[in-house]
């Protein structure tokens, strides 16, 4: 599906509902060659979070608009909206915004395309959530109900968001998503890449860690038998990635994260990965040009040493999931057979 749900500027909506909060995963574009089955693999974990900062005394729904189940709910319409942006689906959330605004709810547009242009995102929202959005989403509904919000929110990363209450995976539409066990154990990483979002002017998200045995009990809860680790480095801290690992082998449990293929120098690892259900990795090889990654900030082995440690993989019954980017400077019109062509 490549056009999102329609907002006919025409249809009534029902009346504005105190209290009730609609948090929204805007739509984009799908490719039907790219992929089959449930396109969604896990819920959005920002969303579920702030769900479980939400009063009590407070309905909240969430909707995801990839999941292809028609237009966003208006009757009754929500008291307060929340939609996450991304560069990616940044004019439907603008289209999104404007709908609700127009029909009396207050919107809070947040997530990393606030961070990086907040001046293009602050004329489509009543208010702004800038950084952790976890710290500011309590603070966004108690100032909506008591009709003192403000137009921007900010807060940084310096948090110990080991105290950060556990999504609330109980509004997901369950059956929709391969899993709704998405989580995430630690934040940050040690490399700074040049093209991530990490390394966005103005973001500084220092490494954190929670308590393995706090992520296993979430695991657990869930009552799901595969989880995505949505950690944008989990093998950033190897001795904590050891004892997390250590930590979910008794559930019996199979899940998948995203490593950067340095987690190879300590081959003992790799195999406790395996033995705590680790079935699959996302990894950024990036480029098969040493010079690439180097100018890129990439801290890595050198890009010869790859297929080996792809193996070491293998070997422990981990599947790969590369990931590169192409157009760097050193790249050559080759550079899309060349690649292919190793992936192969």
């Amino acid at each position: 599906m490549t056009r999102p749900p329609l907002l006919d500027p025409d249809s009534w909506a029902g009346p504005l509902q105190r209290r009730y909060a609609l948090l929204i995963n805007p739509f984009y574009p799908k490719d039907p060659n790219a992929s089959f089955g449930k396109h969604m693999l896990t819920p959005t974990l920002a969303l579920t979070s702030f769900a479980a900062t939400t009063p009590e005394d407070w309905e909240v729904r969430y909707w995801d608009e990839n999941l292809l189940d028609g237009r966003p709910p208006f009757r009754p319409m929500p008291e307060l909206v929340g939609i996450t942006v991304h560069l990616t689906f940044a004019r439907r959330a603008f289209e999104l915004a404007h709908w609700y605004r127009s029909r009396g709810s207050k919107v809070i547009l947040g997530g990393l395309h606030v961070l990086s242009c907040p001046e293009e995102c602050a004329p489509h929202a009543d208010a702004l959530a800038v950084g952790d959005g976890v710290q500011l989403w309590p603070r966004i509904v108690a100032d909506v109900e008591s009709r003192q919000l403000r137009s921007k929110y900010v807060a940084t990363y310096e948090n110990n968001y080991r105290e950060d209450p556990a999504p609330r995976r109980s509004i997901l539409p369950r059956q929709s998503f391969l899993t709704t066990t998405s989580l995430i154990a630690t934040r940050g990483c040690h490399n700074r890449c040049g093209f991530c979002y990490l390394a966005t002017d103005g973001l500084r998200m220092p490494y954190r860690m929670r308590d393995p045995q706090q992520i296993a009990g979430e695991f657990e809860a869930d009552d799901q038998p595969y989880g995505v680790f949505i950690d944008n480095n989990l093998g950033s801290n190897r001795e904590y990635l050891r004892k997390l690992c250590h930590a979910l082998r008794p559930l019996n449990k199979i899940w998948s994260a995203a490593v950067s293929i340095d987690v190879t120098d300590d081959p003992g690892l790799i195999r406790t990965m395996a033995l705590a259900g680790c079935t699959g990795v996302f990894v950024g090889f990036e480029s098969l040009t040493d010079e690439n990654l180097a100018d890129a900030r990439k801290k890595t082995p050198k890009t010869a040493d790859y297929a080996r440690r792809v193996s070491m993989l293998h070997e422990n019954g981990i599947q790969v999931n590369g990931s590169f980017v192409l157009g760097f400077d050193h790249d050559r019109k080759d550079v899309f057979a060349r690649t292919a062509g190793w992936v192969e």
